[in-house]
């Protein structure tokens, strides 16, 4: 059975024209070489899709997002003679023009057929294509690099006295001592710590930040492990601010977005529904495999969220407050100044 495609031949060009590495693997050339000179060129037998520049070579480029059809030849021909009028006129740089057609398919007589003329046929898969220029971007921007992960800290609060007896000068091994945890469960909350900007690690030893040191120096007596309204404020604001710092904080958030989202259909959002986006959208449906991890992982991130007044869970429902509205705005608004960074 044949592929059903649903694919235009604007968005390949977009793609060829905005990531040159993919039409450069294409055409096996290397892509610090190729330079596009112009995109849809008004001529006088039509708009030619793409020219580039390859070293000494103009590359004249017809896309088609189906196979390879014999009209084609007559097509390419025709700008070709555009092109080299333009040449003469000086209009266009004297480079050797080469004629190129990517399709989707051909057979070896049309690849033949095509030589004859000085036309390239060059097969493409446009699945190929969009998901190389979706990969590209992905490693051209950070925040989809970012892995979520929990490490056992159920809330933000436990952080208080290990942060107070970091400050203090005592290290994680004795901090472990002193509060009678393993060295584990001091390693993790540290971890947590260096992710939410309040500690940072030189070699084996692990000391405040400025931050840190302002969330230490919130603290009061009256919640032994409970985040204070002044510290919790501090890290909302901090996580505002800075919703890429690192994989908890963009987790932190994207479990806010995830509430948001699904209020569109339901509102009070509950637990079982935000459990089940919230793991996709952080793309960790194979790591928190097991409706355990799965649950597990909700409550934490949850616990976070609503630990900083931006959730809010009654029973086993959530509700978005104002300061978590503003978050998700403020999301998506460093998520697009992210984007458009990576495209210039």
């Amino acid at each position: 059975m044949a592929l059903i495609q649903s694919v235009s031949e604007k968005a390949i060009e977009d793609v060829l024209s905005s990531d040159k590495t993919i039409l450069s693997h294409l055409l096996s050339l290397k892509p610090a070489n190729l330079s596009l000179v112009a995109r849809q060129k008004s001529l006088a037998s039509g708009e030619l899709d793409l020219l580039y520049l390859h070293e000494d070579q103009l590359l004249l480029i017809e896309m088609k997002a189906v196979r390879y059809e014999p009209a084609v030849k007559s097509q390419i021909n025709a700008y070709a003679k555009d092109l080299e009028e333009l040449q003469r006129q000086k209009k266009l740089i004297s480079a050797e023009i080469r004629k190129i057609v990517l399709v989707t398919g051909a057979s070896p007589h049309d690849i033949d057929s095509g030589k004859k003329e000085a036309i390239d046929v060059v097969i493409y898969r446009p699945e190929s294509v969009l998901t190389r220029f979706f990969e590209n971007f992905r490693q051209r921007t950070y925040f989809m690099q970012l892995r979520s992960g929990d490490y056992g800290v159920v809330r933000l609060g436990l952080l208080k006295r290990t942060l107070c007896l970091l400050g203090a000068g005592h290290t994680s091994g004795e901090i472990a001592s002193i509060e009678g945890k393993s060295k584990k469960t001091i390693h993790n909350r540290l971890s947590v710590a260096g992710l939410l900007g309040l500690a940072a690690k030189y070699k084996s030893s692990h000391f405040l930040t400025d931050f840190g040191i302002s969330f230490v120096d919130a603290n009061d007596e009256s919640s032994s492990d409970r985040l204070n309204e002044k510290q919790a404020e501090l890290i909302a604001h901090f996580l505002r601010d800075n919703p890429f710092y690192s994989s908890i904080t963009y987790t932190v958030i994207s479990i806010l977005e995830s509430v948001f989202a699904l209020s569109k259909s339901a509102y009070p959002v509950s637990r079982i529904d935000v459990q089940d986006y919230f793991v996709k959208s952080v793309g960790k449906v194979e790591t928190w495999r097991t409706p355990k991890a799965r649950k597990t992982a909700t409550y934490i991130f949850s616990n976070y969220a609503c630990e900083l007044d931006l959730l809010a869970k009654v029973g086993d429902y959530f509700y978005l407050t104002p300061q978590g509205i503003q978050a998700i705005l403020l999301l998506q608004l460093n998520r697009s100044l992210k984007i458009i960074e990576t495209q210039y």
